[in-house]
């Protein structure tokens, strides 16, 4: 390798001989030239470097890069190497610095997107975790990627969270939901801090108080008179004859509005008059095996009658079948539990009845059960909602009250006679 030492210049550095491959500064010590080899456009590349030890005659060797003649004004490289080696005098490694500076730089560079966060989240978290995910990829989908699914995890701040996300959802008066998607974003940001993606949770200290504000726990059940209104007037309203059924069967059985719209034909045994909701469509958690038993009374069996007559040409599984053809072919799927509550918001001040929601049919139900003229033990109303006993009950009383249960619905279907033959 044919070294020589010449003061480094642009005219020098422009026609450097074939044989000689580095030139050390004259002026400047440790500064030099590295020259390649003769390219196909007969120029040759030019590394300009700075060489000096750190730390003493057994220190580290260094070899500091300064970049390429020609794409950088040598003069200005001049400068910046005065500067490194006033640095270095001063005991700095400057070659350290610019390597932890250059691998700070890679990791901002490359740092996750709040929507690449999300999609891990969802696929290793809610997805493992969830017996329904569908409710959290609607939220991510409207309410959270396209206003801050760009955002790099590194900048994402409490301040645009709640200003592009949970602001906008209490603006429109979801406060519920402000507060669900509150829910989810600290546990998205929670796994990004486990997963070593992010510092820190930028929203951990955001209480529901400030978003959508302290939620009470629902109350309402229909008096029984605004049971009998309700039916009367829903078939006149141009709601579906499938959503009216299902909305029969909640108040029949207490069921939950997912337990009833998802029901298949082949989970009703009418030889025992047991329906059996398979454990996937029961609240539990995502691994739970427990099913859920209901006895059939004689108003469901009409009931379900009536929706075989109805839309038995559809060959469906499914008991509440979708007539829809947007995903799918009529029949192919169950209604969707959401036009339950979507049905029943729209044609409310038609129905001449307070706010309601499918779910409080349900807690109709409970309550109405308790009514004088039925008087059924309150042990008895939990295994008809399904609901696990608590304490010492959940442990040692595994009684399913199954011939109670069954009275106590007859007695509330008998005073549903009504209901089930309205609109049919």
């Amino acid at each position: 390798m044919s070294v020589v030492k010449m003061l480094l210049t642009d005219s020098l550095l422009s026609s450097v001989p074939e044989p000689i491959k580095r030139i050390n500064d004259t002026k400047l010590s440790g500064f030099h030239a590295r020259v390649g080899k003769t390219q196909n456009d007969k120029k040759r590349k030019i590394a300009l470097y700075l060489n000096y030890r750190f730390g003493g005659i057994k220190g580290k060797q260094r070899n500091y890069h300064l970049g390429y003649f020609g794409e950088c004004d040598l003069k200005d490289v001049r400068k910046e190497v005065e500067s490194l080696k006033g640095r270095v005098a001063l005991g700095e490694d400057v070659y350290e610095t610019k390597q932890l500076s250059l691998k700070q730089q890679f990791i901002e560079d490359t740092s996750p997107t709040v929507e690449e966060l999300a999609q891990e989240f969802i696929e290793r978290d809610i997805k493992v975790n969830r017996k329904d995910v569908d409710p959290v990829m609607r939220m991510f989908k409207k309410d959270i990627l396209p206003f801050i699914g760009n955002y790099k995890l590194k900048e994402i701040t409490r301040r645009d969270v709640l200003n592009k996300v949970l602001d906008p959802i209490k603006d429109r008066g979801s406060n519920t939901q402000a507060n669900k998607t509150l829910s989810i974003l600290k546990q998205m940001f929670d796994f990004g801090v486990e997963r070593d993606l992010m510092q820190g949770n930028p929203v951990s200290t955001v209480k529901k108080k400030s978003v959508g504000g302290l939620e009470k726990s629902r109350t309402r059940a229909l008096e029984f008179e605004e049971v009998i209104q309700v039916f009367e007037r829903l078939p006149k309203l141009g709601i579906s004859q499938q959503v009216i059924y299902a909305l029969k069967c909640i108040t029949l059985t207490g069921c939950r509005p997912i337990e009833v719209t998802g029901a298949q034909w082949q989970e009703f045994d009418f030889d025992k008059m047991i329906w059996t909701i398979p454990a996937e469509r029961v609240k539990q958690n995502k691994d739970g095996e427990r099913t859920h038993k209901v006895p059939i009374t004689q108003n469901m069996v009409i009931l379900l009658d009536e929706l075989r007559a109805a839309f038995g040409y559809l060959n469906s599984k499914y008991v509440f079948p979708s007539t829809t053809t947007n995903k799918s072919g009529p029949g192919e799927q169950p209604i969707d539990r959401h036009s339950l509550s979507r049905s029943i918001s729209r044609k409310l001040e038609q129905l001449g009845v307070p706010k309601f929601v499918p779910h409080d049919l349900r807690r109709t139900v409970a309550t109405r059960l308790g009514d004088t003229d039925i008087r059924t033990d309150p042990i008895v109303v939990e295994k008809i909602l399904n609901h696990q006993l608590q304490g010492m009950q959940k442990v040692y009383n595994l009684q399913e009250y199954m011939e109670k249960r069954t009275i106590a619905l007859e007695s509330w279907s008998r005073r549903l006679k009504r209901v089930v033959s309205i609109g049919t």
